[in-house]
């Protein structure tokens, strides 16, 4: 988890230049407002009772567009922090270096008079997509180069209204606007609906007419329905009569994503995949979703093709594993694939010699341009309270590329690349936001893949397609029960190091969440190939899932709750990891810097949703081990805003009353009433004073009491320090019992070192003494032997014997035979053995030794190598007997 280094720096801090970026111009003049630009406040039009995402800080670098007073401001956070830098190095106040600089940020003007919702940036940096609750627009940025001019504080875009008939005000407000992954040097963006529209534009600064109409339209509703490719799944047009549709009142899209970012790391679906979601909890996908000219990155068609022929390969030899359904997805994906394999793609030139840029792909005309619909994928083990949510928002981490799919591509630089971070889960991981600020972590096991319509309908009602789940892995709460407000909506952020870590902003504050703790441990389970106890012990970790969870921000309410921008997350050598967001209520910036991502997984206390708990509470120090960064007092803006007592009572006090003012109090109802109304103005413009006031004195003091806190652990922890350096004299008393307790401590440690060697080298004999030896020459002769004689003797004895028929007469009359035959060999051994022994006791007793002239050692070898014999035979026999016996035969030696 990143460490907090500190909160809003001074760069950003009022009276600042960062700060006049975000003010508002009730606050402080604008440049706009010497171009005589009229300011519209958010609250315009349709700006009252609004329900959705707040996103309106959108960022090219380090450079940030800004809406404020529904104007957009650009401006760098590098050049603030550096311009500030060389004020306070020259200790010039910032009201002189107002005169000498040029303004902090230029206004980019947009003639648009709905208030702004969201803002984007394109992945190349040329374009800007803005958006309000029912329209859409697209800006072509300027360079970054005219930032520096001196021309002026503002600048004219050249702004394309998208849609002109499409995204009105009679039609249905936007959701969510994207731009596709996979787009044309990023210039195509996707639009979708509250009502599940979802339009695809590929746009060009030299067409006008690409700003007018989508390439590519579909209504979710119509989608759900349709049986085939002939079959009309276009939105509405303005002005056309609508029909009653069954997925009408289900299908209230929240927010939707596109499930990867089109990185070489992630799944070859994963980037041509959108995700939707209702705000009911339905989660749909569209894959794949391709605008007519495409851009892959380098391994998603060959990923593709493994695929492909991987599962071309195995479908005929495993065809009973797979249903007819899956045969026919098969073949169109592999049409597909064969049409895009066919094409000669093209290769767009490069600004210049250091730039390079992917091929470009059309979309293949078959199986179809229109994806099939797949969901509402069912939710496992879902708790019951989690049964009915309101979702706000949706964020998906594509699932990892598989280094086998790799081994077929070619072996160059560019996909070895790929190789190095392949690290991550097989499947992918759906987070859900909703309003009450849980996050709901979900598993997707099977896997999204290309799916279409069919060309023709079919004649008869097929087979509804089978339910796609989802595992819920965790579920995390973020808001308290109390917090809730009803203008709450919950947005995602992503994180600029890894695909695993994510941020959420609601007006409570930004938390932060990685997944990395556990999303190896699980992977290394479901690549397993013991599948013995899989299920228990899948179950084990999605139980034990510890998602770190940390708040990085605590917005500072007074009043009424505000509506918080969803942050940025950006990574620059010049202002490090920073987090940026502001508030509408406010309008002031709230950053936090953080450190980099170590490699290593820190742990954290868990989170409580109790105000009163520690750990909840960032200005609390007791919580913590180490040094706290807190964020910087912010004055509220009370203190220094330009009274308006004047004007007040200008406006209250009738004209030829004011005369009264300057005058002695005189007793009269005049008087009088001039007093009640000047205290009823009074009492409404000192209350928010005294609360501030108040707050300031209450700040003061909770600082002088973790102040006396600090020093006395300061004193604690040097008394330590120093009574730890002492020696062992006579006089120092807590330094010889320090000592004391440290050799104890060290003596404690050796003893259990060496009760621990003992215990492993008792386990290391055990394990050895389990350890099979391996066979010397005579144990390998006598299994020999054994093998020799089981082959021998008849099994099918024992398979009669087993089958409860018993052995046949010749069977008996042939095992009696043989018995007889070993046993008279045995008598006749033992007999020579007898004579063997007589004649060696007449020579011993003085029998004639010329005759017999054995020498005594061949003597005792030849005896015993008989004995040895005799112990043979007898073994065979007493096994043979055995083997008869249990089969059933009596003998009788």
């Amino acid at each position: 988890m990143p460490r907090v280094l500190s909160y809003t720096p001074s760069w950003l801090s009022r009276p600042s230049d960062g700060y006049d970026v975000f003010a508002s111009a009730q606050e402080t003049p604008s440049p706009a407002a010497s171009n005589g630009t009229k300011a519209q406040t958010n609250g315009h039009q349709d700006g009252e009772g609004y329900r959705g995402p707040h996103r309106t800080i959108a960022y090219r670098g380090t450079e940030i567009f800004v809406v404020v007073d529904n104007q957009i401001r650009w401006s760098d956070l590098s050049m603030l922090k550096e311009n500030w830098e060389a004020l306070q190095r020259k200790s010039v106040t910032p009201t002189e270096a107002d005169q000498s600089t040029a303004p902090a940020y230029k206004v980019l003007k947009a003639h648009i008079s709905q208030p702004i919702r969201q803002l984007s940036v394109s992945p190349n940096g040329q374009l800007l997509a803005i958006a309000t609750s029912h329209t859409a627009h697209i800006a072509i940025l300027p360079n970054s180069s005219k930032f520096d001019e001196q021309s002026g504080a503002s600048i004219k875009l050249q702004l394309h209204t998208l849609g002109p008939t499409t995204h009105v005000l009679k039609e249905s407000p936007i959701s969510s606007i994207l731009w596709h992954p996979c787009g044309v040097l990023g210039s195509c963006l996707v639009t979708v609906t509250i009502e599940g529209g979802v339009r695809l534009w590929e746009l060009n600064k030299c067409n006008r007419s690409s700003f007018d109409n989508p390439t590519l339209a579909i209504d979710l509703k119509k989608l759900g329905s349709a049986r085939s490719q002939q079959d009309n799944v276009s939105p509405h047009r303005m002005g056309s009569n609508r029909g009653f549709s069954a997925n009408m009142i289900d299908m209230e899209i929240a927010s939707a994503c596109f499930g990867g970012t089109g990185s070489r790391e992630e799944s070859a679906w994963s980037s041509m995949t959108l995700w939707t979601v209702t705000t009911e909890g339905d989660i749909y996908a569209l894959c794949p979703l391709l605008p007519g000219k495409w851009q892959p990155n380098p391994t998603l068609i060959a990923s593709l093709t493994a695929i492909a022929n991987t599962r071309r390969i195995s479908l005929p030899q495993e065809s009973h594993l797979y249903a007819e359904d899956d045969s026919v997805l098969q073949d169109e994906q592999w049409t597909w694939l064969s049409e895009i394999d066919a094409q000669e793609p093209f290769l767009p030139v490069a600004e210049n010699d250091f730039t390079t840029h992917d091929a470009i792909y059309d979309r293949p005309d078959n199986p179809g341009p229109i994806p099939r619909l797949q969901g509402p994928f069912q939710l496992l083990a879902q708790s019951s309270a989690d049964e009915f949510l309101e979702v706000s928002d949706i964020h998906v981490i594509a699932s990892g590329i598989d280094e086998e799919e790799l081994l077929d591509v070619e072996d160059d630089d560019s996909e070895q690349d790929v190789l190095h971070n392949t690290d991550g889960l097989s499947s992918a991981v759906v987070c859900l936001l909703t309003i009450d600020g849980r996050v709901h972590l979900l598993l997707d096991l099977e896997g999204v893949e290309g799916q279409w319509l069919p060309a023709t309908a079919p004649n008869a009602a097929g087979p509804e397609p089978g339910t796609q789940e989802l595992l819920t892995l965790e579920v995390l709460q973020t808001l308290g029960a109390d917090a809730i407000v009803e203008e709450e909506w919950p947005t995602f952020s992503r994180d600029p190091f890894s695909r695993y870590a994510f941020f959420a902003t609601h007006s409570q504050g930004v938390f932060y969440f990685s997944l990395e703790a556990w999303v190896n441990h699980l992977e290394d389970e479901m690549q397993s190939a013991t599948t013995n106890g899989a299920q228990i012990r899948l179950g084990t970790i999605r139980e034990s899932a510890s998602t770190l969870r940390e708040r990085m921000l605590r917005f500072d309410l007074r009043g009424q709750s505000p509506a918080a921008n969803a942050c940025i997350v950006l990574h620059d050598n010049d202002i490090g990891y920073f987090l940026l967001t502001s508030t509408d209520d406010d309008t002031h910036p709230h950053a936090v810097t953080l450190d980099l991502p170590r490699l290593e997984i820190s742990k954290t206390e868990p989170f409580s949703d109790d105000p009163k708990d520690p750990s909840a509470d960032p200005h609390n120090g007791e919580a913590f081990t180490e040094i706290v960064t807190r964020p910087a007092y912010k004055a509220p803006p009370v203190f220094w805003q330009d009274p308006t007592l004047h004007s007040a009572i200008a406006k209250t006090v009738v004209p030829h009353r004011r005369r009264m003012m300057q005058e002695g109090i005189r007793f009269s109802h005049a008087t009088l009433n001039l007093m009640a109304a000047s205290h009823r103005l009074i009492s409404e413009i000192t209350p928010p004073l005294h609360i501030a006031a108040a707050d300031l004195i209450s700040r003061c003091q909770y600082m002088m009491q973790d102040m006396a806190e600090q020093l006395n652990q300061v004193r604690v922890a040097a008394a330590r320090a120093q009574s730890l350096q002492q020696g062992g004299g006579d006089d120092t008393v807590k330094g010889k019992n320090a000592n004391e307790r440290l050799e104890s401590r060290l003596e404690r440690a050796r003893r259990r070192d060496v009760i621990l060697k003992e215990r492993m080298g008792k386990l290391r004999r055990q394990i050895t003494k389990l350890e099979a030896k391996p066979l010397n020459d005579r144990e390998r002769d006598l299994a020999a032997e054994l093998r020799h004689l089981d082959q021998a003797t008849d099994s099918r004895a024992a398979e009669g014997i087993a089958d409860g028929n018993g052995p046949s007469n010749g069977e008996t009359g042939r095992w009696r035979e043989r018995f007889e035959e070993v046993s008279h060999f045995s008598k006749e051994l033992v007999n020579e053995a007898k004579g063997f022994e007589a004649n060696k006791d007449e020579d011993q007793n003085g029998g004639d030794m010329e005759e017999y002239s054995v020498p005594s050692e061949m003597r005792r070898k030849k005896v015993e190598h008989v004995m040895g014999l005799l112990e043979r035979e007898s073994a065979l026999v007493e096994a043979v007997t055995g083997r008869l016996e249990r089969l059933g035969v009596g003998m009788s030696v």
